[in-house]
């Protein structure tokens, strides 16, 4: 038998946020029903080399596949021409074990990680919310905005970014007619007032304050995803209503990993998981004044959920080379 190999390019051809939005959901759905199986994720760091990998196994029964990512955090990969994060994916089938596919797996998970920010924002944020707020303007942050807009009629983005010049190109790149989009002086000025507001940065302090943040607005927690970082205030915590991916993940890696390990939040104040309430088991927002927060550490039932789209769809349009590797 041989094994599909599966390009970025062949890859860009094929998933469009929709789907995978969908796939996505489906897969947090599974998950809270108890029909996913999905190991801890696996670190090895490297702090010789600025950056760590991460090993993340899964099988979803939906979609009848597992999964294993093999990915990298180095952020100073640009003074080397590399993203910052890097990919493969291989999907095996359960039964025999055969490797199905190897696949790029960089673009899998932008757009599985952005999709799961407006599954949790479906269900988390007040259905008329309108202005959003983007801390940071990376890729994740393009993908963030790209799946939101599949969920919300967006009237104004908010951009900030370290470098003013990177969340103008961040714009040019990602304008749209009937959305005003802007460069916020500052962080404040970016997420006061906003509707939804969505983090991506690497910070190892709180950038977000409190006081910033109105009563009725959700936050995806996005860029807290190893040990050490965060970027919200504690007493954002306290006075929201906190749903996270994965209890033990969060709380190893998440934005509450500080806060817990300061004693400033205990895993006991988290009312249910993205999967719990996609299921059906759990309520999500509660009032139109609540603060909620979605505590983003990534899946890998996520990863199996847009591998999946990406292998069938592979197949069916003759995509790819086919090799024999075992």
């Amino acid at each position: 038998m041989k094994t599909l190999i599966l390009s970025q390019k062949d890859v860009m051809k094929i998933v469009d946020v929709k789907s995978a939005i969908g796939a996505v959901e489906e897969a947090f759905a599974e998950y809270g029903l108890g029909r996913a199986r999905m190991p801890p994720k696996i670190y090895l760091d490297l702090p010789e080399f600025a950056g760590d990998f991460r090993a993340m196994p899964s099988y979803v029964g939906k979609f009848k596949l597992c999964t294993l990512k093999w990915v990298n955090a180095h952020p100073n990969n640009a003074t080397f021409g590399l993203p910052a994060v890097m990919a493969v994916l291989i999907v095996s089938d359960p039964k025999t074990g055969f490797p199905l596919a190897i696949m790029d797996g960089t673009l899998a998970t932008s757009l599985r990680t952005g999709a799961g920010g407006a599954v949790a924002a479906k269900y988390l944020a007040r259905r008329n919310s309108r202005v959003v707020a983007l801390v940071g303007c990376g890729v994740q942050a393009r993908s963030q905005l790209a799946a939101l807009r599949e969920i919300f009629k967006i009237k104004e983005v908010r951009v900030w970014g370290h470098q003013k010049i990177l969340a103008a190109r961040f714009i040019r790149t990602m304008r749209k007619p009937g959305e005003a989009m802007t460069v916020a002086a500052n962080i404040q000025e970016c997420v006061e007032g906003a509707d939804i507001v969505v983090t991506t940065t690497p910070s190892r302090k709180p950038i977000i304050q409190s006081q910033w943040i109105k009563d009725g607005t959700h936050i995806n927690a996005i860029g807290a995803d190893a040990p050490g970082k965060e970027e919200l205030d504690p007493r954002i915590l306290k006075r929201a209503r906190v749903v996270v991916d994965d209890p033990e993940q969060a709380s190893h890696s998440g934005e509450i990993n500080v806060p817990v390990a300061k004693g400033l939040f205990k895993l006991k104040d988290i009312p249910a998981t993205l999967g719990e309430i996609v299921a059906g088991k759990k309520k999500g927002r509660t009032g139109p004044g609540q603060v909620t927060v979605f505590d983003s550490t990534g899946l890998a039932i996520q990863d199996t959920a847009v591998a999946s789209l990406i292998y069938k769809a592979a197949v069916k349009k003759k995509l790819g080379q086919w090799m024999r590797i075992v």
